[in-house]
């Protein structure tokens, strides 16, 4: 199992913190953004793939300096003005053939969140989408339709919905050809300064035998950075 962390934008909306630190690099409970969902998905996976841009050099050197000898690689993805799509394609030869978990840089969620949802033995036969639907759903959030456990529609501007995707997907080896001729279509049709790999997702829901699962994460304790008072809940909730 592969995990990717897409860790290559700069964090605009976090302001003047992100002139000379990534956002990834952001300080929360005495570690970054970037150790948190390193370790989480360490727990599922035997290779972590962290894909950077935006001062790269400053991220290569931390994994450098503070995961010696674990499975951490990186890869640069060099097109920082389109959209994150272009980074799941710098990661896609170093994920080969492999299953894979992808997530955010941003995204601090706890291990057992992997363990329970995203293992081969239990995210099922195709690709499967972390959610929730037990909170209200910000404006600005990836907003999802499902039925019958099945992904039916993907975007921050759907008028009616059920809940809200986490960013978080994970792709079984089984689907993998469905999840890679999908992020073609998208790749070749779509605009890649706002290509997506939500998109993609969308892209699989089109046809029920492609059409990605959702997993309702219910009761789930994480934390998005985002903006200066993401960044501050998170700090004074993980350091409490």
């Amino acid at each position: 199992m592969k995990g990717v962390i897409l860790a290559a934008g700069r964090g605009s909306r976090l302001g003047d913190a992100t002139e000379s630190l990534p956002k990834p690099l952001m300080a929360v409970a005495s570690r970054t953004c970037l150790d948190f969902a390193i370790e989480a998905l360490l727990a599922v996976a035997d290779d972590v793939i962290v894909v950077t841009g935006y001062r790269a050099q400053l991220i290569e050197d931390h994994i450098a300096a503070e995961w010696p000898g674990a499975p951490v690689r990186t890869v640069r993805n060099t097109q920082l003005e389109a959209g994150n799509l272009t980074s799941l394609g710098a990661a896609r030869e170093l994920i080969g053939d492999a299953p894979f978990v992808l997530t955010n840089a941003d995204h601090l969620f706890p291990a057992d969140m992997y363990t329970r949802h995203f293992t081969t033995e239990a995210a099922g036969a195709t690709v499967a989408v972390a959610c929730e639907r037990e909170r209200p759903v910000l404006p600005d959030e990836m907003k999802v339709i499902e039925k019958d456990g099945a992904l039916q529609a993907i975007s921050k501007t759907l008028p009616r919905y059920d809940g809200a995707y986490i960013g978080t997907t994970f792709v079984r080896e089984s689907a993998r050809d469905a999840y890679w001729a999908a992020f073609e279509r998208v790749r070749e049709t779509k605009d890649l300064a706002t290509a997506s790999v939500e998109m993609v997702l969308h892209e699989l829901a089109q046809d029920e035998a492609t059409a990605p699962q959702v997993r309702w994460l219910s009761g789930l304790k994480w934390f998005e950075v985002d903006t200066p008072e993401d960044l501050a809940v998170a700090r004074e909730s993980l350091t409490a």
